[in-house]
């Protein structure tokens, strides 16, 4: 189930990049995109960014019998999204422990940029009774190597966790 595919750089730091159009049936009658609409973004990009671990959600729960549940989310908007505009998600995984994982997320405007709206959210894994149960063994060495390196002052060494 696991392949060896990197996130692209997005600045100093390793994201999984997916892109989503505006609908109209997600905007408001002015045409801007209606807020909780971000929500399902960062789930686009979560989603994708799983793919491209080798461990489609599909697959976790079929195979695993592991149910990714996010238990908290956080977004703080920007900007506004409007119709018909390209947005442009970058997923990234900053935090791992032995149950739950936070992934962080941008959505930013393809065109431009433009930093539309930023957060994350915190994913606990249970099983199909609802159980807190750990994390997969691959999986979980799968979220680990995902998240981004970060070089320390000291001898410019490497520190996966991003904790200097």
């Amino acid at each position: 189930m696991k392949r060896d595919l990197e996130g692209e750089s997005c600045g100093d730091r390793s994201s999984y990049v997916s892109t989503v159009r505006v609908r109209y049936a997600e905007t408001d009658q002015g045409g801007v995109a209606y807020h909780s609409n971000y929500l399902h973004w960062f789930e686009v990009g979560r989603t994708e960014m799983m793919r491209e671990l080798g461990y489609p959600y599909a697959d976790v729960e079929r195979v695993e019998g592991v149910l990714l549940t996010v238990v908290e989310a956080h977004l703080q908007y920007h900007r506004p999204a409007f119709y018909d505009e390209v947005l442009r998600i970058e997923s990234q995984v900053s935090d791992v422990r032995r149950v739950r994982s936070r992934i962080d997320t941008l959505v930013r405007r393809d065109t431009d940029g433009e930093l539309l709206c930023s957060g994350h959210v915190w994913l606990a894994s249970v099983n199909r009774s609802g159980g807190v149960v750990r994390l997969p063994s691959g999986l979980h060495a799968a979220l680990l190597a995902a998240r981004p390196k970060v070089e320390t002052q000291e001898e410019g060494k490497t520190d996966p966790a991003g904790i200097v």
